[in-house]
């Protein structure tokens, strides 16, 4: 959901470059928040204009986890979240049985 690009010579997240370059250095413990004018957030967005820099703590404050883990109603992987097939981990995250215990890594091929 990203845009990302080649600078410098590596990968990176195309928001960030465009503030680097058309607003300022990022501060060290800071993340650059990519949203429009009315608080929605776009994660292609790289208008200089709603890029913004704050720190962790705000960005974490400004989320509304609550309400975004209750309007989903299925994991990534298809599986539906319903009384029968989740349950919730010791940090009180909601989780899917069916995906319990695998890995999420992909073997490499050989």
């Amino acid at each position: 959901g990203y845009g990302q690009g080649s600078y410098e010579g590596k990968t990176q997240l195309v928001h960030r470059v465009v503030f680097r370059l058309l607003v300022g250095e990022i501060p060290e413990g800071f993340q650059v928040r990519r949203a429009d004018p009315w608080g929605r957030q776009f994660t292609l967005c790289c208008n200089p204009g709603h890029l913004e820099a704050v720190p962790q703590k705000e960005v974490l404050r400004r989320r509304d986890w609550e309400s975004a883990r209750a309007r989903r109603t299925h994991r990534p992987h298809g599986h539906a979240y319903t009384l029968e097939n989740s349950y919730l981990d010791p940090r009180g995250f909601r989780q899917c049985r069916a995906e319990r215990g695998k890995s999420r890594r992909v073997p490499r091929a050989l």
